[in-house]
């Protein structure tokens, strides 16, 4: 996020910044997306903030991966949007972090998708769009025991 513009260093500019997908692996093996924007050139320092106030409160961190981080105007919106679309999933943790209002128990691989998706045809297209978790559950052979 830039605080000030060039011109006049009293306005801030919220509207620039970037919007990414966290996958989360608690160590109680429970998995969510974290949907969110952070500032600057990439999402790293934003990872870490998350993680080190996970550690101030619990005393272990989890596994994270950054599966999306794109720059984008209006980054708000486009949050918005997704955790609108994913509000149905959303993930309460026991103990509140930094950024913990912003987890999802979907399949990570629907996340990208719908993230793909409304980066590729704008901000109001996942208007009406019904989200179907189970098209992303995998089938699984019988075990042969």
């Amino acid at each position: 996020m830039k605080f000030f513009d060039k011109g006049n260093p009293t306005i801030m500019d919220t509207s620039k910044g970037r919007l990414y997908l966290f996958y989360i692996t608690f160590e109680s093996g429970m998995q969510v997306v974290k949907i969110g924007k952070a500032s600057g050139k990439d999402s790293v320092d934003r990872m870490m903030q998350i993680q080190r106030d996970y550690f101030k409160k619990n005393r272990c961190t989890f596994l994270c991966r950054i599966k999306r981080d794109r720059p984008v105007e209006d980054v708000f919106a486009y949050e918005t949007a997704l955790h609108h679309f994913f509000a149905d999933y959303r993930y309460t943790a026991k103990t509140p972090f930094d950024g913990s209002t912003e987890l999802f128990v979907v399949h990570p691989d629907a996340a990208t998708d719908v993230y793909e998706y409304l980066l590729e045809h704008g901000v109001d297209s996942l208007e009406g769009m019904e989200f179907d978790p189970d098209a992303y559950v995998e089938e699984v052979d019988q075990l042969p025991f």
